[in-house]
């Protein structure tokens, strides 16, 4: 024979509807024999007004039924609203435990996790800092010893006519990769500091379109050798927006350089910049290899490169993009990527300035 399990709000339940009944039936009872005793046994009235009487008992029931059990369905908003919280922090406020059933049960154990996450939010964010922190520290220190050997390199590189030309072109490979490392160190140090927020914004109402298209045009010539046209579309005459300049000019250089990278030769690269509602809104479009949907996902992650094989042809530190992504987010706004076939897509929407 198999057990029957009640649990504790079950066995409420099972004896709240039968008091909830005869508390019910006790008061119709009370109303049938004073109305019996004002108006005697007639028949008439009790027809007329009988199914009434009726329909009252179960509203009644209905009613004290609702009472009784308004205080768990408040308990349970409160457990309910508790929970949402974890949309806007990483772990949950203390939860009040009232009473002892499943639901009080079920608060004890949102606590329990509530605590846990709280725990590993914290211990991440501890590590995490102190990762950041390590880095800041070992690329300042890197930084002083490069620079001090890219200026013994450039002292040897003007006196490059005493030295065969397999030494000169050891001086040149030991010159190229230690001015590279240099910029790696710089933008893990830059990438670091945006993650920690260590940078603070110097924003000023700037049209975005004259941005762009100065930087854009400091690099055709680039673009140029691999005969890439551009197409700049621009409908408004002015896109303000609040910005950091040297930062975002950051955001389009990473953005533009990707292009010459990755576009193919004899290609188009289109950039098109528009208003809509309260955004400003920024799209870059080249030609290239697809990008599939996971790696579109990853992109803007640190240290990501499609190509796996990290082609040495193609220089790159890997945290363009993800230094692009920071500094966007910095303005409140948002950056993402499509493709469609051999349609890259990058896009940049940013609040607008508002008109007052």
């Amino acid at each position: 024979m198999k057990k029957k399990i009640i649990n504790k709000v079950g066995i409420k339940l099972l004896i709240l509807i039968p008091i909830d009944m005869i508390i019910s039936f006790s008061i119709f009872w009370f109303i049938c024999i004073m109305t019996a005793k004002k108006f005697g046994n007639n028949i008439e009235l009790y027809q007329k007004y009988g199914a009434f009487l009726v329909m009252g008992s179960f509203v009644l029931e209905l009613v004290i039924f609702l009472i009784a059990i308004n205080g768990r369905i408040k308990y349970l908003k409160y457990i309910s609203k508790s929970v949402t919280n974890i949309k806007t922090q990483q772990y949950l406020n203390h939860i009040e435990i009232k009473g002892n059933d499943e639901i009080s049960q079920l608060a004890e154990d949102i606590n329990t996790m509530s605590e846990r996450l709280k725990e590993n939010y914290e211990k991440e964010k501890r590590q995490e800092e102190t990762k950041n922190e390590l880095i800041v520290a070992v690329s300042h220190d890197l930084k002083t010893p490069l620079t001090s050997i890219i200026g013994y390199l450039e002292l040897l590189n003007k006196d490059k006519e005493t030295f065969s030309k397999e030494q000169q072109e050891f001086l040149k490979v030991a010159y190229e990769k230690s001015e590279n490392l240099k910029k790696l160190i710089e933008e893990l140090f830059e990438y670091t500091k945006l993650s920690n927020d260590y940078v603070k914004l110097d924003k000023v109402p700037f049209n975005i379109a004259v941005l762009v298209n100065q930087i854009v045009g400091e690099h055709v010539l680039f673009l140029s050798e691999k005969n890439i046209k551009v197409e700049i579309e621009c409908n408004e005459n002015e896109l303000l927006c609040e910005i950091d300049i040297q930062k975002f000019i950051r955001v389009i250089e990473n953005l533009v350089k990707n292009v010459e990278k990755y576009s193919y030769r004899n290609s188009t690269f289109k950039i098109r910049m528009w208003e809509e509602d309260k955004n400003i809104k920024l799209s870059f479009i080249n030609e290239g290899d697809n990008i599939s949907k996971d790696d579109l996902l990853k992109i803007f992650d640190e240290m990501y490169r499609i190509d796996k094989s990290r082609n040495v042809e193609i220089e790159g530190s890997g945290l363009g993009l993800a230094i692009s992504k920071k500094i966007i987010e910095l303005h409140e706004g948002r950056i993402w990527a499509e493709c469609n076939k051999n349609k890259i897509n990058f896009n940049i929407e940013l609040p607008k300035v508002s008109e007052e």
